[in-house]
């Protein structure tokens, strides 16, 4: 029943995903296509919508609009490195080609969505567009209108029609710079998870909603918890600092696949931003149930990871529509400023180098951009970071360090700029808010991969087993990497077996086709080129001037489709379908295998065309050479075509082994009775860290095992039991807390202190040297005789350091 249900619901996602395609499908244009090559310059290309539906005749009456994209594909991870270091040299964008250039931008006219019952709802926005377009122009000049400005702002006729001109559609870097009467943020993201997050969200609207089970509703939230951390898993993008500023800044961000001819679109910010306002409802209906603790101590911290992951897909005006909601139902501080900063915590965002990380990092979180120079140095990164400190901590925020990070001569409490300098968001993990909205600090980053001490890792496999991988093995075995892979069953008799992935090529028929048709046009542009040979029927032809006929390019292949299959015990547990080695769909696969095999047929059609004009008599064996090289071909095709066949009437699977992994549980985040309330600020002028906190000598240390500490202070009636923020070898224990040492609770922390040798500064002044995580607080028992003597010690005392 359990596989039944399975196949069921794989159905109902592929026929929706199918049915969405359908209603995005781009016009083909296969003679424009055939006339690219044709050796000519990068033909221009216009294009009439209405009501966001691309017309076969172009309205002149229509408006041209201006558009500007910005393109960040994501499908690899060399792929977004390179992107990223493109743009670090200030390169201009690639302008792909013209057709791509029509009909992405002409995508851009429409919305779609999925209902809850899983049909497609596609929306014109035309009208909208076009008004915003008009209002931008008028604010842009008030006075005098170009001609576009004014067909934009005075045509009457056809309102929900308008014109996408090639020459007008430019792809850029930077969507701020321009006037652009329609502009787009294009994010490539893996399309499995996505539409897994999509589909899976509208089940638990279709599946009865509040009405649903405890452990239903656990059980699709846990479901879509993990889509959410696969799509950032496999979509590199989304975990590159670099993308933040484009993101935060972008008015029309459009998540989806990258497919031949067209940016195919399969959610915006505004779905994003539908899904987590929807979700809530769900995710509280759980505290009515049985479970409480379990809910609170294993569900809401990884919801708030999923919530996180989706709040940073979306733009600045999305996610300023559900601020209020934001700190009203999840206790989380939602300004642009804070939300960033609760993106550095919770997801590992990543850079190709240090500079490239600080240069994205302050406009993310503050705003402004830094210059940007090669040649920046140590020194001037270390000054940039100090600034961006001490800037978080004058908004609450307080960034904890360790022994390694710590105790500088100078502004001893800020973590330093390490010689390697940092280039992820991993320095960020125990960011800390001492805030009114703090459930930033009950959220625990997203492993995006196993720490480093984990040995074994246990997943569930898409027929429901269990077993137990290497972690090494987990990230090949989501991609599909063909291999071979050891798994050991996690009960009975813990048999090993391997996991086999294997991989085919399906359009090998394909591309022996063009590589024949390539062949047979170098041969029809040799004869080109040289008229004369072909006597004087031909030469005339030549000669005409106008009717010159053009050379053919070769025709260009659309990549290696390949078919990969997981296979476990003689089982199939997933197959999956990769263009270029990136993830497609099976149904992406059928159509541009198809669209494919129609273009070369059009092609040759072309090429027998011009083979026509050459025969003449001396030439006859070759045009009867060419004429069966031209069959061999066609044969290639057909052969072509019945793979693609093939391909449609296998059974609808799984696109990975793997349904879910079970991540080993790290330390237990700080829960309200280990809050510590504190004031901290900075001293502008010498940088000095003032704090107002509980705090005392460190009279007793006594470790209890490798992980955990427990420290007696003077005059403090309690036990703090805490934990190093990193392992600690034996050896180096007394370095992490000294008898003698200060110890101030600050939230969740206990930072740790040493009178500082430095005479230069005052006197009271301390140097941090390290934090410890607070476990738990136990209080010794007093009898109520000295109860009212022992409040004392709650008092609050102000601690300076350097």
């Amino acid at each position: 029943w359990a596989d039944a249900r399975h196949l069921g619901a794989l159905k109902a996602k592929s026929d929706a995903y199918a049915e969405y395609t359908n209603k995005t499908l781009a016009p083909e244009q296969t003679d424009f296509m055939i006339q690219s090559l044709e050796r000519k310059a990068d033909l221009r290309l216009r294009r009439t919508y209405v009501s966001g539906l691309p017309m076969e005749e172009v309205m002149n009456s229509a408006p041209v609009l201006t558009v500007g994209l910005k393109f960040l594909p994501g499908a690899d991870k060399p792929q977004v490195s390179r992107t990223e270091q493109i743009n670090m040299e200030g390169k201009e964008a690639d302008q792909r080609d013209t057709l791509w250039r029509v009909a992405t931008a002409g995508s851009l006219l429409t919305q779609c969505s999925v209902s809850p019952d899983l049909q497609i709802v596609q929306t014109d926005q035309t009208a909208s567009i076009m008004a915003r377009a008009k209002y931008q122009a008028q604010e842009r000049d008030r006075q005098s209108f170009s001609d576009q400005r004014k067909a934009l702002a005075l045509r009457k006729r056809d309102p929900d029609a308008v014109t996408i001109d090639s020459d007008r559609v430019t792809v850029v870097n930077d969507l701020r710079s321009g006037n652009w009467d329609l502009r787009g943020l294009l994010v490539e993201v893996d399309w499995s998870s996505l539409w897994d997050l999509i589909v899976n969200y509208r089940n638990i609207i279709a599946g009865g909603g509040p009405d649903m089970t405890f452990e239903e509703t656990r059980d699709l939230l846990e479901t879509m918890i993990e889509d959410a951390r696969r799509l950032c898993i496999r979509s590199p993008i989304l975990f590159r600092m670099s993308t933040r500023v484009s993101i935060i800044n972008s008015e029309n961000t459009r998540y989806g696949i990258n497919h031949g001819p067209v940016f195919k679109t399969l959610t915006t910010s505004k779905g994003i931003k539908e899904i987590i306002s929807l979700s809530a409802a769900y995710y509280n209906s759980l505290d009515t149930g049985t479970d409480a603790n379990f809910v609170q101590q294993y569900i809401r911290p990884r919801f708030l990871q999923m919530i996180v992951l989706l709040l940073s897909l979306l733009n600045n005006e999305d996610l300023a529509e559900i601020k209020e909601f934001l700190e009203a139902t999840y206790k989380l501080k939602a300004d642009r400023r804070d939300i960033e900063l609760l993106i550095l915590k919770v997801v590992p965002l990543l850079s190709i180098n240090p500079r490239v990380f600080l240069h994205a990092l302050v406009p993310a979180v503050d705003g402004f951009p830094l210059e940007c120079s090669s040649s920046s140095t140590d020194d001037e990164h270390d000054g940039i970071w100090n600034i961006f400190l001490k800037r978080i901590l004058a908004d609450g925020y307080l960034l904890p360090g360790t022994v390694e990070d710590l105790g500088r001569s100078c502004l001893s409490w800020i973590i330093k700029w390490p010689e390697e300098g940092f280039n992820s968001t991993l320095v960020f993990n125990k960011l800390q808010y001492a805030g009114r909205l703090r459930a930033i600090n009950d959220i625990p980053p997203v492993e995006v991969h196993p720490r480093s001490d984990c040995n074994e890792l246990t997943v569930v496999m898409t027929d429901d087993s269990k077993y137990v991988i290497h972690p090494r093995d987990l990230e090949n075995i989501v991609y599909m990497t063909p291999g071979r892979y050891p798994i050991q069953e996690t009960a009975g008799a813990k048999r090993c077996y391997d996991l086999i992935i294997e991989e085919t090529l399906l359009n090998g028929d394909l591309y022996q086709a063009i590589k024949m048709t390539n062949e047979i046009v170098g041969r029809v542009n040799q004869w080109l080129a040289n008229p004369r040979r072909v006597g004087n029927v031909m030469s005339r032809l030549v000669r005409r001037g106008p009717d010159l006929q053009p050379f053919l390019a070769d025709f260009r292949g659309p990549g290696r489709l390949t078919e990969v299959v997981a296979t476990l015990a003689q089982t199939t547990l997933a197959v999956t379908y990769k263009l270029e080695g990136r993830r497609d769909s099976r149904y992406d696969a059928i159509q541009n295998l198809a669209r494919d095999i129609r273009q070369l047929r059009a092609f040759i059609a072309r090429i027998e065309q011009r083979a026509d004009m050459i025969d003449h008599g001396l030439f006859s064996q070759e045009k009867r050479d060419l004429n069966k090289s031209l069959e061999r071909v066609k044969v290639q095709i057909d052969q072509a075509e019945q793979a693609r066949l093939g391909i449609g009437l296998k059974q609808e699977l799984s696109v990975e082994p793997i349904v879910k992994t079970i991540y080993p549980e790290g330390g237990r985040l700080g829960d309200s009775e280990t809050w510590n309330g504190y004031k901290a600020w900075c001293q502008t002028n010498n940088g000095y860290l003032h704090v107002e906190a509980k705090g005392s000598y460190i009279q007793k240390v006594k470790w209890l095992t490798a992980e955990l500490v427990e420290l007696a202070l003077e005059r403090e009636p309690s036990i703090v039991i805490a934990t190093p923020l990193q392992p600690v070898p034996e050896g180096y224990r007394d370095d992490e807390a000294r008898v003698g040492d200060i110890a101030i609770l600050v939230g969740h922390y206990l930072a740790i202190g040493e009178r500082s040798v430095d005479t230069s500064g005052p006197s009271s002044a301390f140097t941090m040297t390290n934090y410890l995580r607070i476990v738990s607080i136990q209080k010794e028992t007093q009898s109520r005789r000295g109860k009212n003597r022992t409040q004392e010690s709650d008092r609050k005392l102000l601690w300076l350091f350097k």
